[in-house]
Formats: C-alpha cells, sequence, structure tokens
C-alpha cells in the first residue's frame, strides 16, 4: 500500500475513534441521568429514621422524603408495624 493511502486510511480511523469516543460520552451522560431518576434502594432502617424526624407522616410523605416509591414504602410500613416498629393512627405513621 502506498505511504499516502496509509495516511488518509489512519486518518479516517481516527475520526471514527473520536465519533465514537463523543457518541460513549454521551451515552454515558444520558445513563447517568437515568440513574438519578431512579429511586433509589432503602431499607427499613431508612424509614425509622425518617419516622423518627417526621412522627405522624403518611406513607406518602415517607415516600417523598425517601424519593422512593409509595409500593414499597408501604410494604416496609406494614412489616414494621407486624414487628411492633411502626404504628398506624388514622394513617399517620409513626414510631412505636
Amino acid at each position: 500500500m502506498p505511504a499516502k493511502r496509509t495516511l488518509g486510511i489512519r486518518a479516517q480511523i481516527d475520526r471514527e475513534i473520536a465519533s465514537l469516543d463523543n457518541e460513549r460520552a454521551r451515552l454515558l451522560a444520558a445513563r447517568a441521568a437515568l440513574d438519578r431518576d431512579r429511586p433509589r434502594r432503602f431499607s427499613q432502617d431508612d424509614v425509622a429514621a425518617f419516622l423518627a424526624d417526621h412522627p405522624d407522616s403518611t406513607y406518602s410523605d415517607v415516600a417523598d422524603g425517601l424519593g422512593a416509591s409509595p409500593t414499597n414504602v408501604a410494604a416496609h410500613l406494614k412489616r414494621g408495624r407486624q414487628a411492633g416498629r411502626f404504628r398506624n393512627s388514622n394513617g399517620k405513621w409513626s414510631l412505636s
């Protein structure tokens, strides 16, 4: 292969690599944005800590405060109530 043609092919490969690097950066940024919007994992201890600071909260208050889904919060509250950790009075949750 002549040297001039080799340089042209190398330049084309370098342009494609640069394009792929840009695409990779764009996709990583998009994934990071999605991860920020995803509800984080939380435990019953997190619910207890929230209720210690915010007694008489609804399950929606707890979900909003923790950035968690109301369904998951409701499940933690139910199990915590069954274990005697939380109490519910007229839809308001507190520590027992």
